[in-house]
């Protein structure tokens, strides 16, 4: 891959070598795919769902900041 920036790699591959821990819970009997932020909250990064009505849910909408009790 050939990349044409005026930026300086070191900044475009910035963060590349961070490692994302996620967990997946359960919430209302949806799985969620969660980046967590403190003990308590985290952040939707994905659904995982066959009810297509729960993707219009905007509780459940990636990016979302969400509570949950962890076990």
């Amino acid at each position: 891959m050939i990349l044409y920036t005026a930026i300086p790699l070191e900044l475009v591959l910035e963060g590349m070598d961070r490692k994302y821990e996620f967990k997946e819970i359960e919430i209302d009997n949806v799985k969620l795919l969660v980046e967590p932020l403190d003990i308590d909250k985290g952040r939707i990064i994905s659904v995982f769902s066959t009810d297509p009505l729960v993707y219009l849910n905007p509780k459940f909408y990636p990016g979302n900041i969400i509570k949950f009790f962890p076990r």
